[in-house]
């Protein structure tokens, strides 16, 4: 999500697991715009909605970064106080509240036991964007649809805007590959981007001790690969090895840089990035353990760029990142792989290079 949220009292619990299904339902049913969406917009709703238990007398704040959100009532009543005013609300089955950053800080009051449901006002756009896109598709095209549909579930995709997945997807070139293929080499140079539409593959990468090539994890359909030699400039850090046939679409590096790498790469100048500190957020140093023994911000996690792959499971998905190298080179490609793996993280522009403020040894 986009925003902040923090309960005041800490008995305001995540309903998913203990009434997820029965809440879906009833958002699926009865409440606009979730009942207008196709079957394949609503499985992927589930990850892209929240769903807050309130008891009665009990608060929650909540703030919105960027853009606004929507508000649903399920079930009960709260107060909404924003901008020094108070508004009741109940049950939203037509329109919901919307909340926007300019609201500042907004307090909900449950005036008696309350559900409510929260979602980004840009998720919904763009699952409504998405079911148009496909729906004007003709019969005759279900083959390419199926293609678009799988490209569209890629983590890579979900958090950009649907015309950009929609120029990707005609950009992109499907191929076929065999088991055994090396579809990406250690040690080349890197021209394009790939997803997996079927099939499985391995990645190996040298070892930091000896060098030698051993396997950090294995991909299947919907993964992406070949990203880090195209934002470094760099060769292959990697090889992807197919363990059984299996299909790939993928994207030149011109491309790849206009319609993905600048929009998922997030960068931010020290000044900000000290301040977002200040207010939750943690640091990644992804240079080499030498660099990071000679000097280092106060207070990072060092996850050398080589072992992010099969170190990511270390990382809380629901903590936001500040990532950052000697220059900014590694924490962009560091940045792009989190972003791909659903996290929320911005990049440090110029790195411990151009770090003004205090650092350690």
């Amino acid at each position: 999500m986009s925003q902040h949220e923090m309960p005041i009292k800490v008995n305001a619990i995540s309903i998913k697991n203990l009434k997820m299904d029965r809440m879906m339902d009833a958002l699926i049913h009865h409440y606009q715009p979730f009942n207008l969406l196709s079957e394949e917009r609503l499985s992927e709703l589930v990850n892209l909605v929240r769903f807050v238990e309130l008891h009665t007398g009990e608060l929650f704040q909540m703030r919105i970064d960027q853009g606004s959100d929507c508000l649903f009532v399920l079930e009960g009543q709260v107060d909404v106080i924003r901008n020094g005013a108070i508004q009741s609300l109940q049950s939203t089955p037509k329109q919901p509240l919307i909340l926007s950053k300019n609201d500042g800080a907004v307090t909900l009051l449950a005036r008696e036991n309350t559900i409510i449901c929260h979602v980004e006002r840009q998720v919904i756009d763009r699952l409504i964007s998405w079911d148009v896109v496909i729906s004007n598709m003709s019969e005759d095209e279900a083959e390419v649809r199926q293609r678009m549909e799988r490209v569209r579930n890629s983590l890579v995709f979900r958090r950009l805007p649907w015309e950009s997945v929609e120029a990707a997807f005609e950009r992109m070139r499907p191929i076929e590959v065999k088991a055994g293929e090396e579809v990406v080499k250690h040690g080349e140079n890197g021209d394009a981007f790939y997803i997996i539409t079927s099939g499985h593959a391995e990645v190996w990468q040298p070892s930091a001790i000896d060098g030698k090539m051993q396997k950090s994890a294995d991909i299947g359909e919907g993964d992406a690969f070949g990203c880090e030699a195209l934002i470094s400039g760099k060769t292959r850090s990697e090889t992807v090895r197919m363990i059984e046939d299996g299909s790939l679409l993928t994207l030149g590096k011109e491309d790849f840089d206009w319609l993905i790498s600048k929009q998922m790469i997030k960068a931010v100048n020290a000044k900000v990035a000290k301040t977002m500190l200040e207010t939750g957020y943690k640091l990644i140093d992804v240079r080499s353990e030498e660099e990071y023994e000679y000097g280092r911000l106060p207070g990072a996690q060092l996850i050398p760029l080589f072992e992010l792959r099969k170190r990511i499971a270390e990382l809380d998905p629901t903590q936001r990142y500040i990532i950052y190298c000697y220059s900014g080179n590694r924490s962009s490609v560091a940045a792009l792989r989190l972003t791909q793996a659903g996290f929320d993280v911005q990049t440090l522009e110029g790195g411990f290079r151009d770090w003004p403020y205090e650092t350690e040894e």
